[in-house]
């Protein structure tokens, strides 16, 4: 009997042990899938970070361009009001962007490019005049709530801080 016994307990430590290769095994693995979870999260975060990056640089590029007159008032309300949404939609609920929002509801079913060019010149003259006559009407409001956006800082967006 004592044969038997020291056979099972051989065996029963090559199974404890071949066990616990396994489970080191296992626990190196899960640790290598975590590093690589976290990788690629972090690698995740910064890509977010650059896009957010760019949409700020894109939105200040284009406020500063409407201010300075380079860039027509309603293509730079057009364009904001898309970036912004795409960044943070709560910037543009804002009561700092009141005449923004106000010019984009005027103007944003205006037909444009292929839609445009479908009209007859008498209806892109009535349309252009249309679009002048609120540019003109909203100039100071929006040239002041535009120099608001481009330093605005977005707080809310977190991977930018």
């Amino acid at each position: 009997m004592p044969t038997l016994h020291l056979i099972l307990l051989i065996a029963a430590a090559i199974v404890i042990l071949a066990l616990a290769g396994y489970a080191l095994h296992l626990t190196r693995q899960v640790k290598k899938m975590q590093a690589e979870q976290r990788a690629e999260e972090a690698e995740a975060e910064l890509q977010l970070r650059k896009y957010q990056e760019g949409l700020v640089q894109d939105i200040r590029f284009i406020a500063s361009s409407v201010v300075q007159e380079q860039c027509d008032i309603t293509e730079g309300v057009l364009r904001i009001q898309y970036l912004l949404n795409g960044l943070d939609p709560a910037v543009w609920e804002m009561q700092e962007l009141k005449t923004v929002r106000d010019h984009y509801e005027a103007t944003r079913t205006m037909p444009i490019l292929e839609a445009y060019k479908a009209l007859t010149p008498k209806q892109q003259f009535a349309i252009d005049r249309e679009r002048l006559r609120l540019e003109d009407q909203n100039k100071a409001s929006v040239t002041r709530e535009f120099r608001w956006l481009a330093a605005y800082s977005f707080p809310q967006v977190t991977l930018l801080q």
